[in-house]
């Protein structure tokens, strides 16, 4: 027997359950469910918070979808709450960072920095699982201020130093880099240890550093961005760059938006230029690791591979990251792929090998 669904019990309820159905395209929406499992995502979670502002006048920061993710996570309810009692305080999270994915106890912070096109919820699920008593927060991309956006990464390293350095301004800190994240991250780890800061945990889940290759044209990066959108939005599609070489480059981000649609990983009406700032992001991010090359010191690393990864390449990998650290680097498996990884159930290992980290002894880790 199907459980009877919870239906909104006010005017806020109503209006934000609303928001819900047509961000989502669904009907009958519960006021108990979450987002997320309802086929919410990263793109889908701006619109919904400023769906709210614009409907309701509160600004609710991205930290709450992260912050409630132990009771009813990202609902109607939870969410309906917050606008009543304008726990927003109309003071968004800073476009900088960092952002509150988990309010802790009195340890030390752990700080996860995010991968190619700036997507913070990947973590979504890993951080339910680390130590509670650590709180964790999210280094966002800087946005693109510039046009063309063509950062360096030691620039972007920079950016997320300083706002790293205000949460916490001495050591010992605690950083997890997923895929580019993970570049930034030892860049970071290397710019504190020069700084005499002491660096506990640089853990690398899934970071390949830079080869020696040639940068990817237009037809490439848009059939690279399908893949990683439909991988982070857990929708996985292909758009092969064959298809896409006789497009201009706006008509083949309309084939990228056209194939998400399909497999259900963006709703009909989302906006081509939504779609185009994640784009952006993505591209000066893939740009900036291609021409960043890892050279200061590290005291430690810790590796995290997806176990669907190539050998070689992991090898590989492993190779270019030891040359920066006189420690011998420490290896991991976990189940899955590069975005699998990072989800039930393979995401269970992965918080487990890093928790075994964050709780070693100083320099143990």
């Amino acid at each position: 027997m199907t459980a009877a669904r919870s239906v909104p019990r006010d005017s806020v309820e109503l209006g934000v359950t609303r928001i819900y159905e047509d961000l989502l395209g669904v009907d009958g929406v519960d006021v108990h469910a979450d987002f997320f499992t309802l086929g919410g995502h990263s793109l889908l979670a701006v619109q919904l918070l400023a769906r709210i502002k614009k409907t309701f006048g509160t600004v609710v920061p991205v930290s709450v979808l992260f912050e409630h993710a132990d009771e009813e996570a990202a609902s109607v309810s939870v969410l309906s709450d917050l606008v009543r009692r304008d726990l927003g305080g109309g003071q968004p999270d800073s476009p900088a960072g960092p952002v509150t994915l988990r309010r802790g106890g009195a340890g030390d912070p752990v700080f996860c920095v995010h991968p190619a096109g700036g997507d913070l919820l990947a973590f979504r699920e890993l951080v339910r699982l680390l130590p509670p008593e650590r709180p964790v927060y999210g280094l966002p991309a800087p946005p693109a201020d510039t046009h063309p956006y063509e950062p360096e990464l030691a620039d972007i390293a920079e950016h997320h130093l300083a706002r790293l350095t205000e949460a916490q301004p001495a050591g010992p800190y605690s950083l997890i880099g997923w895929s580019l994240g993970g570049v930034l991250a030892a860049e970071m780890a290397g710019r504190l240890r020069g700084a005499g800061a002491r660096v506990d945990l640089l853990a690398l889940v899934d970071s390949y550093p830079a080869e020696e290759d040639e940068a990817p044209g237009k037809t490439e990066i848009l059939s690279a961005f399908a893949t990683h959108l439909g991988g982070v939005l857990g929708r996985p599609f292909a758009v092969p760059a064959d298809d896409l070489r006789p497009l201009s480059f706006g008509d083949g981000l309309a084939r990228v938006l056209a194939a998400a649609r399909a497999a259900g990983a963006l709703p009909p009406g989302t906006d081509i230029t939504e779609l185009l700032t994640w784009l952006t992001l993505f591209r000066a991010h893939d740009r900036a690791r291609r021409r960043h090359r890892a050279v200061r010191p590290v005291e430690q690393l810790l590796l995290v591979f997806a176990s669907d990864a190539d050998p070689l390449e992991r090898d590989r990998a492993a190779d270019s990251w030891q040359r920066i650290t006189e420690r011998p680097v420490r290896r991991h498996l976990v189940p899955g792929d590069h975005y699998t990884m990072l989800t039930e159930p393979h995401v269970r290992e992965l918080a487990t090998i890093l928790t075994d980290a964050l709780r070693a002894p100083a320099g143990r880790s």
